[in-house]
């Protein structure tokens, strides 16, 4: 304690709290942080894999210092836009208007319309998204059964491969599955990014004591951060 106190006080060490929308720690921060170290060696990080929600609340309150995931819209925060995330509905083997042997088809109106009464995986671990899905059903007057939640899409797309209802995701988190179709019992519509997309940004509170350590990151995110790895 007394060491932790010295160092504090001589300001030798200082700390800051970074949140990324799960699963995306282990992919970006292992690639960027070897190198933040080399800049900045005194810099104690405390990484948290958080949903945007949580994510508003500790920047709220102060206990978050930078965060990359969905866009957070906070007087107090600062953001920078990241990438637009392209959408594509993945429906299973045992839906209606299932077609075998075609792994991509093209989305039309009528898709959405054959969508009624069948069941859907909800991924509620990540709220925001959630409720951008169910607002994009809604609003096309598409009633579909809520028949599983799940704590996030890479589980959800686990069991709609087993047949147990239709979800709405990433399109690249399809791209390795595309590569061999005849192994996977889907079919996936691209949905237009001018219905339903998802906008990833970087949100951080502004600092006169971390500008340096934040800037940092800002400029790696906008080089490197590929947010389609999940969400």
């Amino acid at each position: 304690m007394n060491t932790e106190l010295k160092e504090i006080s001589q300001n030798k060490y200082q700390s800051m709290t970074i949140g990324i929308t799960p699963p995306m720690a282990n992919a970006w921060f292992s690639q960027t942080l070897p190198a933040f170290y080399q800049r900045f060696p005194n810099i104690r990080t405390k990484i948290l894999e958080i949903t945007t929600s949580k994510a508003e609340t500790l920047l709220a309150s102060h206990q978050l210092d930078f965060f990359i995931g969905k866009t957070i819209h906070q007087t107090n925060v600062k953001t920078i836009p990241l990438q637009t995330i392209s959408l594509s509905l993945v429906i299973p083997k045992t839906a209606g208007i299932y077609q075998s042997n075609q792994f991509w088809r093209p989305f039309t109106p009528t898709i959405l319309t054959g969508m009624t009464g069948e069941p859907v995986i909800r991924a509620v671990g990540e709220a925001r998204f959630q409720e951008l899905v169910d607002h994009y059903f809604a609003d096309k007057g598409i009633q579909t059964i809520p028949l599983i939640e799940v704590d996030n899409s890479r589980f959800a797309l686990s069991l709609t491969l087993q047949g147990l209802g239709s979800i709405v995701l990433a399109t690249a988190m399809l791209v390795r599955l595309a590569t061999e179709p005849a192994k996977y019992p889907i079919n996936a519509f691209k949905l237009p990014t001018s219905e339903l997309s998802l906008d990833f940004s970087i949100a951080y509170l502004p600092s006169h004591v971390l500008a340096k350590p934040i800037a940092y990151l800002v400029e790696q995110a906008c080089q490197t951060f590929n947010p389609a790895i999940d969400f």
